[in-house]
């Protein structure tokens, strides 16, 4: 069953009430990867204030992402360490509407995620402008003598939504560098994004023996599509849903 069809009974919710609602900029994110059937029934548990993303009928939407680093991949470097301030720059492009945000993710005090994007052209989401390097010197201090793409992702996302609390569900999820690609697993990468703690599907995923991962989709794709970089971090997803994916 894809996504989009287990949310088909679901109510509608609209862009513009979604982020008048449930912005989310600064956050607690939370990622688990999730079977698709029990995903199915444990979404079907969810009462009926969840809503839906919905627009013009659609209720998943492909994303495109671009992921920028040094040479050095110094940005994956700091979440490795696990350094107090650490970011990620990214442009995003929307497949379905066509528009693109260039972001900038930095992970702060107390783990939280706080987002800062712009506009980006569509047509350059591949490389930094100069707009787009001075806004992410200005955050990170690295702009774009510094940064150049080195990982694409592909995926379908929905998203639900009960006031401030979101959930979106990624699916067909893959990773592109210029030398290969690598395709997701078929569980579902979930997250659960709120600015406050564990909510409803977070219980019920623990009481189902799934339990979160401190995981990044830039920095598991990163360490698959780069393997000299280190990867530790990730060894048991990868064994588990990529084994034989790095030599």
């Amino acid at each position: 069953m894809s996504t989009a069809a287990l949310l088909a009974d679901r109510a509608p919710i609209s862009l513009a009430q979604l982020d008048a609602t449930a912005s989310l900029m600064t956050r607690v994110d939370r990622k688990y990867f999730v079977p698709q059937p029990l995903l199915a029934d444990l979404i079907g548990r969810l009462d009926g204030r969840w809503r839906v993303l919905d627009i013009d009928g659609r209720r998943a939407f492909r994303y495109r992402t671009m992921y920028f680093d040094s040479s050095r991949f110094d940005l994956f470097r700091q979440h490795v360490q696990r350094r107090r301030n650490r970011f990620k720059v990214r442009t995003r492009l929307y497949c379905d509407s066509g528009d693109c945000l260039l972001e900038v993710k930095s992970k702060g005090l107390r783990g939280r995620t706080v987002k800062q994007r712009i506009p980006h052209d569509p047509l350059a989401r591949d490389r930094l402008d100069a707009r787009a390097s001075a806004f992410s010197a200005a955050i990170t201090d690295m702009g774009a003598a510094q940064l150049h793409p080195v990982l694409k992702t592909l995926y379908l996302r929905s998203t639900l939504t009960d006031g401030a609390r979101r959930i979106t569900l990624d699916a067909d999820l893959s990773w592109s560098s210029p030398q290969r690609r690598i395709d997701g697993p078929g569980d579902v990468l979930v997250e659960t994004k709120s600015d406050a703690g564990a909510g409803t599907l977070d219980r019920m995923l623990l009481q189902h023996g799934i339990r979160p991962h401190a995981v990044s989709k830039y920095c598991l794709g990163a360490s698959l599509l780069y393997p000299h970089l280190p990867g530790n971090d990730w060894a048991r997803l990868r064994r588990r849903y990529w084994p034989g994916a790095v030599s």
